[in-house]
């Protein structure tokens, strides 16, 4: 890819993350859109969350058990 289409392309989506945004903060139908998903963002962040602590307790319990597996 040469410089061009890089400029052309970070150009573009800035433009595009620009309308969204102004979207979202500058109109009433994106100010409902965010506050109908903050409640789902939040559920997404526990589970995540979740899932993290899951992984990295497995991980604790596989570095446990792996000396004994010889």
């Amino acid at each position: 890819m040469d410089d061009r289409t890089a400029i052309f392309l970070g150009a573009l989506a800035g433009a595009v993350a620009g309308g969204c945004l102004g979207y979202l903060f500058f109109t009433e139908e994106g100010r409902q859109l965010r506050e109908d998903l903050e409640p789902r963002l939040a559920e997404l962040l526990t589970e995540v969350n979740k899932t993290r602590t899951i992984v990295t307790d497995a991980g604790k319990a596989i570095a446990d058990v792996r000396p004994f597996a010889r």
